[in-house]
């Protein structure tokens, strides 16, 4: 399901088997430059790249500038930071090139981790490596 990116933790975990255990999840694709969320949007969802490439960009109030962060390919997550410590987010991801993204609502992904040892473990595993944003 993942394009096959060296760094990506979910290229080897079975990803189908869990994705049925979320209810409310929708399969988005995105052309290039499209905004996934921006700076302060509340959060809804959490994203999984499924193929395609996506920007993080932080802006800078003062000045009015904006600093690329990262940039993740198929197999990452953006937006788990986010969710774990707040309502809004506290950046932007845009795609850098077409991309297909699923979106799982931010409460059953929660509540995944919760009852599921597995996905847990892999969630984990993303936070302790400092791909997670």
């Amino acid at each position: 399901m993942f394009e096959k990116y060296s760094n990506s933790f979910l290229n080897d975990f079975n990803f189908d088997s869990i994705l049925e255990k979320f209810e409310r999840k929708t399969f988005c694709n995105y052309s290039a430059g499209d905004s996934v969320y921006n700076d302060n949007d509340y959060i809804h969802n959490i994203y999984f790249i499924l193929t395609g490439e996506v920007k993080l960009v932080k802006h800078e109030i003062y000045n009015q500038k904006q600093f690329t962060i990262r940039k993740l390919g198929g197999g990452d997550i953006i937006g788990v930071d986010d969710v774990l410590t707040g309502n809004r987010f506290t950046g932007s991801a845009h795609t850098v090139r077409n991309s297909n993204i699923l979106a799982i609502n931010k409460e059953d992904f929660i509540d995944l981790t919760k009852v599921n040892d597995e996905f847990n473990f892999w969630v984990l595993k993303y936070l302790s490596i400092g791909l997670s944003v």
